[in-house]
């Protein structure tokens, strides 16, 4: 009960409006995601656009900072999330979670793509970099990368990412 908040994105979002109300502010996360096959993939995808549906009631400010937001999992996407179906994934995977962002961004709220295994982060770093290029993205301030920490390669990543989104005149939640 300390980091799920219900069963469903209704349960969450209702358990949630007591600390919103206090100011909280929550990235839901679907909890065990892995697409094994295409379809888990489209179920995911249906799902992340159900939910930010569901979350966008609840946005209630003009800067979306500070609205609810969603996490999404690139391996929730795509069945074949390794790097050595990087071609498949690019061309399957940025769509998708270009769309996505873009719901999120009509919604008014925010949605980060959250960390993935040490040896898929060149693959994540590919798949981030191509969806925030989207010029249909461009003003957005919604787009968020969760980065680990305790991670060797964190330094890395966060100038990595200061660097991107100077290059594309952006802001990365």
């Amino acid at each position: 009960r300390q980091f799920v908040l219900g069963a469903s994105i209704a349960d969450a979002l209702k358990r949630a409006e007591g600390m919103e109300e206090k100011g909280y502010r929550y990235s839901y996360d679907m909890l065990g995601e892995a697409a094994r096959t295409a379809a888990d993939a489209r179920r995911y995808f249906l799902s992340y656009s159900a939910a930010i549906s569901a979350i966008a009631d609840r946005a209630e400010h003009d800067d979306v900072i500070e609205n609810p937001g969603i996490s999404v999992k690139l391996s929730a996407l795509h069945p074949r999330y390794e790097f050595v179906q990087r071609k498949s994934v690019l061309d399957e995977l940025v769509p998708r979670v270009s769309a996505l962002a873009e719901h999120a961004r009509s919604a008014g709220i925010c949605l980060t793509v959250d960390a993935e295994e040490a040896d898929r982060l060149e693959l994540s770093a590919d798949v981030i970099e191509a969806v925030l290029r989207n010029p249909d993205l461009a003003g957005w301030d919604g787009f968020g990368v969760v980065v680990q920490a305790y991670a060797k390669q964190a330094p890395v990543v966060l100038d990595w990412l200061y660097s991107l989104a100077g290059a594309l005149g952006r802001r990365i939640t």
